[in-house]
């Protein structure tokens, strides 16, 4: 009986042992769910040579070499299935699942290499499907997110963090800013503070692979049980935006979509509760927009203003994806954007990279093509290579052009025209 006993008590021991064991190593265990940007933005080239992508590529490589090989590792890219013109706010897809360092370096490594960067950026739609990716890992999760812009999607990925992390209280998201603007690190800082995470600027190849390297050597912050008790404060705070728009700004709540005021030349500051905002400039949006109580956030835009503006007028297009975000007339020649890059059409030229930084007045000054004493059969202005630029006519003989080479086609001859920022050009017929 005593001998049984023993027995009973030792294979206890072990079962004991072995759960205690199994717990531990469930706990330590560390999975790692790495998001990679291939949207059209990552095909601009560095100043130190090279593309975005291909500094990418780089950082990733350097990014597996130094993670434990026991660490379990899956990767997802978005941005790289379809073209930006299709405007697919679906494009991504998780290219290796989890399982360990070791067990998934080459198949990560070989997928990376075919990469392709073209689409556009569904940074909430992508958190979404990463965190549901890692819910099923053991221990703790960490999401690692590398992107060069901003959403150019619905949906508020700030907002979409916090509600990621307050239902999973082992899940931290990370973010790296790739030759970020104002606007971009606005937002991938607030989705790092608000899931536990950091947030790091990187500008060239060895800058990321620095960046993902401190990821890759980061140890989970301890795990602290705390009771919370919250009281509702009457507390608010101000949102302040500087350089409003003649076209007014709508100020809407980020998680439910409710405007909750309108900032314009005349009233530039509102009083709101505690939490995130949205703020419109035209059909763009600045995002993730946090107010404290009892404190004021200043949101700083850009201006961008054309010297000489043509009378048919002239789009205002984001670079990236290519769509109209405001118009120049003679009437409106200035507008507040929200920090990035833009294009400027003028007929079928294209001023192209205006670059315009967070409380900048950026102004771009056309040449002038004048052409005086035309007759019913007016003129063309053609690029180089015989593309129309815009026609001159009787009503509307002034044509402004970005500065470079054209020709001027008029009824029987041609007049190569090679202009200057700001170079007005008056030709008189005879």
């Amino acid at each position: 009986m005593v001998r049984r006993l023993a027995y009973l008590c030792c294979a206890l021991l072990v079962v004991a042992l072995a759960a205690r064991s199994s717990a531990e190593q469930s706990s330590d265990t560390r999975s790692i769910a790495l998001i990679l940007d291939a949207s059209g933005s990552m095909n601009a080239k560095l100043a130190t040579g090279g593309t975005r992508m291909e500094a990418a590529k780089a950082a990733v490589v350097a990014f597996l070499g130094k993670l434990d090989p026991n660490v379990r590792i899956a990767y997802r890219v978005y941005g790289h299935q379809s073209p930006t013109s299709a405007r697919n706010c679906k494009d991504t897809e998780l290219m290796v699942g989890f399982n360990t360092t070791s067990a998934n370096r080459d198949a990560i490594l070989a997928k990376t290499q075919s990469v392709k960067a073209q689409g556009y950026t569904p940074i909430t739609y992508v958190l979404q499907l990463a965190a549901a990716d890692i819910a099923k890992e053991p221990g703790s999760r960490t999401i690692v997110l590398v992107s060069d812009g901003k959403e150019t999607c619905a949906g508020d990925p700030c907002a979409a963090a916090r509600a990621l992390a307050a239902a999973d209280a082992r899940l931290v998201i990370h973010t790296i800013g790739f030759n970020v603007d104002a606007a971009a690190r606005y937002e991938l800082q607030c989705i790092a503070r608000v899931a536990r995470g950091t947030y790091s600027d990187a500008t060239g190849a060895g800058d990321l692979g620095a960046r993902l390297g401190e990821v890759a050597a980061a140890k989970e912050p301890p795990q602290v049980s705390t009771t919370k008790t919250t009281i509702q404060l009457a507390r608010t705070g101000k949102l302040e935006i500087k350089q409003a728009d003649l076209r007014g700004h709508n100020v809407t709540e980020a998680e439910s979509g409710k405007q909750v005021a309108r900032l314009n030349t005349t009233g530039r500051i509102a009083d709101l509760p505690p939490g995130l905002y949205n703020v419109t400039f035209g059909p763009t949006v600045w995002r993730s927009v946090e107010v404290k109580p009892g404190e004021t956030t200043l949101i700083d835009p850009g201006v961008l203003e054309v010297h000489t503006a043509w009378i048919r007028g002239h789009k205002v297009l984001d670079w990236e994806t290519e769509a109209e975000i405001a118009s120049f007339t003679t009437a409106m020649r200035r507008i507040s954007v929200v920090p990035s890059t833009f294009t400027v059409t003028f007929g079928n030229a294209r001023w192209e990279n205006i670059d315009v930084k967070a409380g900048e007045h950026k102004i771009i000054n056309p040449a002038v093509i004048v052409v005086k004493g035309l007759d019913h059969r007016g003129g063309k202005v053609n690029m180089e290579d015989g593309t129309l630029v815009a026609t001159v006519t009787t009503s509307v003989a002034q044509l402004p052009v970005p500065p470079g080479k054209y020709v001027l086609e008029l009824p029987g001859q041609k007049l190569p025209l090679d202009l200057k920022e700001g170079q007005r050009m008056e030709i008189n017929l005879k």
